[in-house]
């Protein structure tokens, strides 16, 4: 299990290091709007990407203390897991997708 957590963290390091990258250029351009939006966007979509079966896990958990009568621990499905993967991970192409659009389009 060691192996995989070095590869997450790589992969992390290599997130941030592209979003670095990515406001860094929105900042050559002189682009600051679109730098308003790029920053909550990575700000959002990193974390979420990283941390999406524990964000899941806890949803479920305070969905069931809150909602049902015998609360269960909290074990997020797949097709939830899932879903939100596919929705950070459209979030981060997004806001990659933002460094690269000319600076008067917005």
């Amino acid at each position: 299990m060691d192996e995989k957590y070095k590869r997450d963290r790589i992969f992390l390091i290599c997130q941030i290091a592209v979003a670095v990258l990515g406001a860094a250029v929105i900042i050559v351009k002189g682009n600051y709007f679109m730098l308003g939006l790029y920053v909550p966007f990575m700000v959002i979509s990193v974390p979420m990407i990283y941390f999406c079966y524990s964000l899941c896990k806890w949803q479920n958990q305070w969905h069931a203390e809150l909602n049902e009568k015998n609360p269960c621990d909290g074990e997020p499905s797949d097709f939830l897991i899932r879903r939100s993967k596919i929705g950070a991970w459209a979030l981060y192409i997004i806001a990659l997708v933002l460094p690269l659009l000319p600076a008067g389009i917005l």
